[in-house]
């Protein structure tokens, strides 16, 4: 098998460390001959960064055009997803003849849908392109918000959920996906957080809005939460509408925001940041591949301990707070303050975990102050400082879910592989959602010790897997330094390196020369079974 560059390593084994006096590294792809392969390389070839361009001026400018966007479709997902814990304590219990029981069903049924539609949802956007498809479910789901207006039975209310759940469910896994086509490893979780910071916007401007539109009550003959879900579902459907026009595609896909030289940079930068997991074809093996993957249930069984006490505070904040003695609009307002500082938090460990590239630290540094907070909730009895734990409870819990999804997006690759995986973290993560809406019921009032508990137990689980994900791949990566040399640390880039002359070469795509296989144990493997091995090459190395 011919190569377009034969490559010979300085030393015994095929990865080495680069000296800081050699020569620049340049980029160079190693594309074999054989004809059955070659078009499995094709997104992998004849893309060199340019020195001559900005990286930072480029990254300002991807900020610019794909952050806002995403930003404001999230936060108007989860306003319309949680606005009906508003909306209980506005009257509409009162209306329709809810108990507490049906009520706390109809939490959990947007669960079902939404956990079903999830993976679906990121393979059809990855195929059918994201400025269509986002846009697409999110006019679906703003056209159901507006309808449930409308209800006026506990029936419809169960059907209006469930149909919410399916049109979001494709959100916030295929925003989780596209950015993590956009950006390296180490500058995602800054992106993610302020994706996500969205959540903890919506926490404390819900409230704030929720008081303002109750307001409203007797226009039109109608009850203050009814103007709820209309104005937030006539809201979301324009913006949907818009987005059609906001939302930009895959670098792959040429967006117009960008010029051609600015295009091949970014997929550069993203195939060597990649290493030997920068295949971007679609592959059914690595559909397959997540599910077989160890590290993919632990992730999920880590993000599931963060979720349902994401959700039952997101869900339950008012209550909770209205509980401790506020009346129904000042627990409206007073559901702000934790949310904002919930903000703080996620961006300031957003921040220090992409400047450090550590993300196992931070999560259990704040859930474990989320553990404290719950059991402050369980014992205390001063109101004030049953108040100052909610603060840590939602400050400590929403930093954890960007990190995590960040965590599992840096480790998992080729491209099909971790949309899959992206998604189904999340889905089963989301399943803690349906458990959620069943923890804090009335009968518990005013102390919600049952919730509180259950809340904790889901903490110190996501604890305990954090800890077991970064005990396991870091065993995994000194394994691999240990069989087959330490890979090269260039610009914090994870690369195989090797050196041609007095110039190293960085083989984006791990394909390597014959010799190279032969080392590996990969002599009898095709290109694309190469490119398929992703994380699993033993050129990767994982972030922890």
């Amino acid at each position: 098998m011919s190569t377009l560059l034969s490559v010979r390593l300085n030393s015994f084994h095929p990865m080495t460390g680069l000296d800081n006096d050699q020569n620049d590294i340049k980029l160079h792809v190693i594309e074999t001959t054989p004809s059955k392969d070659k078009s499995s390389t094709k997104n992998n070839v004849e893309y060199q960064p340019n020195s001559d361009l900005d990286d930072g001026k480029l990254l300002r400018k991807l900020d610019l055009h794909l952050i806002p966007t995403m930003t404001v479709l999230y936060l108007l997902s989860y306003l319309d997803r949680v606005n009906i814990g508003q909306a209980k304590i506005d009257g509409l219990m009162e209306t329709i003849k809810l108990t507490s029981a049906q009520y706390n069903t109809c939490l959990s049924v947007f669960f079902a849908t939404y956990v079903l539609f999830e993976i679906p949802s990121n393979l059809v956007l990855k195929k059918l392109r994201p400025s269509r498809w986002i846009p697409m479910i999110m006019i679906s789901w703003g056209i159901v918000m507006t309808l449930m207006g409308l209800i006026n039975s506990y029936a419809s209310l169960i059907v209006c959920r469930l149909l919410l759940g399916a049109a979001e469910s494709g959100l916030f896994p295929g925003a989780a996906f596209y950015l993590s086509s956009w950006y390296k490893r180490r500058e995602l979780s800054w992106r993610i957080s302020i994706l996500f910071s969205a959540a903890a916007l919506a926490g404390a401007f819900g409230g704030i809005l929720a008081f303002a539109i109750g307001k409203m009550r007797g226009i039109g003959g109608q009850e203050g939460w009814r103007w709820i879900f209309y104005l937030e579902g006539i809201l979301t459907v324009i913006v949907g509408a818009l987005a059609f026009f906001l939302i930009n595609d895959f670098p792959s896909d040429r967006p117009k925001f960008l010029t051609e030289e600015e295009c091949n940079q970014i997929i550069a930068r993203l195939q060597t940041d990649a290493g030997p997991g920068a295949g971007e074809h679609f592959s059914w093996k690595q559909v397959k591949a997540a599910f077989t993957d160890w590290k993919i249930y632990v992730f999920c069984l880590c993000y599931i301990g963060i979720v349902e006490p994401f959700y039952s505070l997101s869900f339950f904040s008012p209550t909770i707070i209205q509980s401790l003695g506020f009346q129904s609009y000042q627990a409206q307002l007073m559901t702000a303050p934790p949310y904002a500082f919930s903000f703080i938090t996620t961006m300031a460990t957003a921040y220090f975990s992409d400047r450090y590239t550590r993300r196992t630290i931070f999560i259990v540094f704040w859930l474990m102050i989320t553990i404290i907070g719950f059991i402050i909730l369980i014992v205390a009895d001063n109101l004030h400082v049953k108040y100052f734990a909610i603060f840590l409870t939602a400050g400590g819990i929403s930093p954890c879910i960007a990190t995590c999804i960040t965590f599992l997006s840096g480790n998992i690759s080729p491209h099909t592989k971790r949309a899959t995986a992206l998604a189904f973290m999340i889905s089963v993560g989301n399943s803690g959602g349906a458990i959620s809406g069943q923890i804090y019921r009335s009968q518990d009032a005013p102390r919600f010790v049952l919730g509180h508990s259950i809340n904790l137990g889901f903490c110190v689980l996501g604890l305990v897997t954090a800890v077991i994900l970064f005990i396991g791949l870091r065993l995994e990566n000194r394994r691999r330094d240990r069989l087959f040399g330490l890979v090269s640390n260039v610009d914090s880039k994870t690369n195989l390196v090797a050196t041609n002359g007095k110039q190293a070469v960085t083989d984006v795509c791990g394909i390597g020369s014959e010799e190279d296989r032969r080392r590996w144990g990969y002599e009898h493997m095709t290109e694309v079974e190469i490119l398929d091995l992703g994380d699993k090459h033993v050129g990767w190395r994982y972030i922890l």
